[in-house]
């Protein structure tokens, strides 16, 4: 770590700040110590990995996204060819 450092601020949810404190609790490390770690893992990520192929954690969709995704869950379609494809290369 820098010698040099910044202290930062951010709102995230109790579902995340249960997993974080039962880590450091667990783990015996500080919550400083896993977010510089966990920051430093995603930012080399970033760097390495192509985009496409970064995951996000969380999709969020619009109401009437959702609606639509709940509307084609719905249907009896049968699965395109890409996606068979896809399925296919487990």
């Amino acid at each position: 770590m820098n010698s040099t450092v910044t202290q930062i601020s951010a709102y995230i949810s109790e579902e995340t700040k249960g997993q974080m404190e039962s880590y450091v609790k667990r783990k015996g490390v500080t919550k400083a110590f896993l977010i510089e770690n966990a920051l430093q893992h995603f930012l080399q990520a970033l760097r390495e990995l192509p985009e496409d192929l970064i995951v996000p954690a969380r999709l969020v969709v619009s109401e009437a996204s959702l609606e639509r995704i709940a509307e084609r869950l719905n249907q009896d379609e049968d699965p395109t060819p890409a996606l068979r494809a896809l399925m296919a290369n487990k």
